[in-house]
């Protein structure tokens, strides 16, 4: 998939954007690039080898001797079933909701409201944003769907093609901190495997809906959009789609006409049914929101709102299901690497090694540094393992209780853990492979953009954490 991403098209920096930037930047980023490629696999590879890394290190810091570690192993082997089923279906229905026809026709409408390139690129950011932050699953579609249309029917007025690739995946930043993330929809869900851990629930209100992280997401959603802006060429320099993607990305399909269908056909695209059973289901959800509050959202919530939605958005169970089958590719992530790292969390949690790693921790923090390090830590864990939010299981055994005994606010710590478990993904190609694939760009093409943008919210987010270390 990188080879093909790599060599497709002429959208690649090497045309005048790449002849106004500087030499040595350009240089630095396509050798940055290269080593990830290269040595940068699979998260399927990191998570076996980091169960090898886990047991020898339970081996030698543990009493445990190595049949109990494999006990242990089995014992979490199956703990993140629930959570990972879970996750599964709010990427897949995220994904149904944003690749509804409404949704579409909305995009196209917005794309059409602006004109200069300026004014473009920063509305085009601000949804995808906003989008981010409500779903990140959502988001993608959104931000690869409206970028490519914002490509087609803007060329000509200088937008710059790798920036606008560069903003749609540095927007979905946003939401790292928002309330589709699993760490804190996980704090939240009743009867979760942390919830003993955590020290009881913990509502969405203190984790992605906190003064704290809507602050911060708000500033991030202002300012980043004018840093690429700011970092656009003028008109003469930019490089705008080529005329090839041009054709591939105007090209639309037709939906099958309901003509000359059998009985069962039409039955299956009627928009009766459906309609009604996700108008049902969005019913529930308000008098939930009305005599709940939103501190009571959940997973399982969260799921629910997603499902109608999907419904009375596709109307048809044909419409529906098709959307389903392209979004379960996204989701094979979860279903066969969560029960590995849920085996991680077991020989963590069972051998006594999270009590020698907490303790490390405890070392060399302090109650104004701690959650500022949880953020750098996992930024750097999330660079070699970028598998979204199942490295939560294996860090909250020990992050959450050296954060206790500092005197940490619980979901403190866990808005230190999703601020930085978002942050390296600007400057690590894995999650921007469905980008430059789609896109038919390089990844070196927007690095340049992509690592200002990490320096930035890298350093706006250390100025929080160390600012407030315990939050608002």
């Amino acid at each position: 998939m990188v080879q093909i991403a790599q060599g497709e098209g002429d959208n690649t920096g090497r045309g005048p954007a790449s002849a106004s930037d500087p030499s040595a930047r350009r240089s630095i980023a396509d050798k940055f690039t290269e080593w990830s490629l290269n040595w940068i696999p699979e998260p399927m590879v990191f998570v076996v080898s980091l169960t090898m890394i886990v047991y020898l290190a339970a081996l030698l810091l543990t009493d445990h001797g190595p049949l109990q570690l494999i006990d242990d192993y089995a014992k979490g082997f199956w703990v993140l079933l629930t959570f990972a089923m879970q996750l599964t279906v709010m990427m897949i229905t995220g994904f149904v909701v944003a690749d509804s026809k409404s949704v579409r026709k909305i995009i196209d409408k917005v794309v059409g409201l602006t004109s200069g390139p300026k004014a473009t690129l920063m509305v085009f950011c601000l949804i995808v944003g906003i989008a981010s932050w409500l779903h990140w699953a959502a988001g993608m579609m959104i931000a690869i769907v409206m970028g490519k249309e914002v490509a087609v029917r803007k060329r000509g007025i200088g937008l710059h093609y790798p920036i606008l690739v560069a903003a749609s995946y540095s927007m979905m930043l946003i939401m790292a901190n928002g309330p589709s993330q699993s760490a804190p929809l996980l704090s939240a869900t009743p009867g979760n495997f942390l919830e003993k851990t955590l020290g009881g629930l913990i509502p969405l209100t203190q984790t992605a809906l906190s003064p704290f992280l809507l602050i911060l997401v708000l500033f991030e959603l202002v300012t980043i959009p004018l840093i690429l802006i700011y970092m656009m060429p003028g008109k003469e320099n930019a490089v705008e789609i080529s005329e090839e993607h041009y054709r591939e990305f105007s090209h639309v399909t037709v939906d099958e006409r309901a003509e000359n269908l059998r009985p069962a056909e039409r039955w299956e695209r009627s928009r009766v049914l459906l309609t009604l059973l996700g108008a049902g289901m969005l019913i529930w959800v308000l008098r939930f929101l009305v005599t709940q509050g939103p501190s009571k959202l959940d997973l399982n919530v969260i799921n629910f709102i997603l499902f109608g939605l999907g419904m009375v958005l596709h109307g048809s169970p044909y419409s529906f299901i098709r959307a389903v089958r392209s979004g379960i590719g996204t989701t094979y992530g979860v279903i066969i690497q969560f029960p590995l790292y849920a085996g991680i969390f077991g020989i963590i949690v069972h051998s006594g090694l999270s009590e020698v790693i907490t303790h490390w921790f405890l070392s060399i923090s302090t109650p104004r540094t701690y959650s500022w390090i949880v953020m750098v830590y996992t930024a750097i864990m999330d660079f070699f393992v970028p598998s979204g939010g199942s490295k939560f299981a294996i860090e909250a055994p020990f992050i959450i209780p050296a954060g206790q005994q500092l005197g940490i606010p619980t979901a403190h710590l866990i808005n230190a853990y999703s601020t930085g478990g978002q942050l390296a993904n600007l400057i690590q190609p894995f999650w921007a492979l469905p980008f430059i694939a789609a896109y038919k760009i390089r990844f070196q093409a927007i690095l340049p953009y992509t690592f200002v943008i990490f320096i930035y919210t890298f350093v706006m987010g250390s100025i929080a954490f160390l600012l407030l270390p315990q939050g608002l």
